[in-house]
């Protein structure tokens, strides 16, 4: 009868302990893949912005220095991520420069160069970030997730789309899911979501430690 009682007390307790590990290998999972890591960098971008999804992630580099770490998403968007700290000038001349062969607008070039030299009042340190969306006919700039302007031009948002997609890119873009490293990357994405919310909720589970 003793035996039989355990039996009976330990099914609940078994089943309470299995959906509690359930749910936390489930916002593990969840969370992991809303975060993609460029592997050369180990920057992470998220899978979903503004209504877009990403669909590839490269490197522009300067020798053996990676300057940036670049996602292209589906909707036009494009997130630029420093991996390493230049000036403003250098960073409006570099983009300013991939731009003039591929606009013939010089005038709406140098209104694009204005608007991010205005966005970058302390340079362009390690982290940061800039978005460029090409959609909808305005090329739309943001620093940090803050809006610094947007020039209305057509031609001047395929010219910056194409800095990464013509044939003489700044820097190849590789799909994301495809076989190799980037592909890898995003199952390494789980250490950098642990840091978020998902580490409390293991916590409150009774984990001292989540393994990243």
């Amino acid at each position: 009868e003793i035996v039989t009682g355990v039996q009976t007390c330990a099914l609940p307790i078994f089943c309470f302990v299995s959906m509690r590990l359930a749910t936390i290998f489930c916002a593990l999972g969840a969370v992991s893949a809303a975060v993609l890591k460029e592997p050369r960098t180990g920057i992470g971008f998220q899978e979903k912005r503004g209504g877009g999804t990403l669909g590839k992630l490269g490197v522009r580099t300067k020798g053996p220095i990676k300057v940036y770490a670049v996602g292209e998403y589906d909707n036009g968007d494009y997130v630029l991520k420093m991996s390493y700290g230049v000036s403003a000038a250098k960073m409006v001349s570099a983009l300013g420069d991939a731009l003039k062969p591929r606009c013939g607008d010089a005038k709406m070039v140098e209104k694009f160069e204005e608007c991010l030299l205005a966005g970058l009042p302390d340079g362009a340190p390690k982290g940061t970030q800039m978005a460029f969306s090409t959609g909808g006919g305005s090329l739309k700039v943001a620093i940090n997730d803050k809006s610094v302007g947007a020039i209305s031009s057509k031609p001047l948002c395929e010219a910056f789309a194409n800095i990464y997609k013509d044939k003489n890119a700044v820097c190849s873009m590789i799909p994301v899911g495809a076989d190799g490293e980037v592909s890898a990357g995003a199952h390494s994405g789980l250490a950098y979501a642990l840091k978020g919310a998902v580490l409390g909720a293991a916590a409150g589970y009774g984990y001292s430690k989540v393994a990243a």
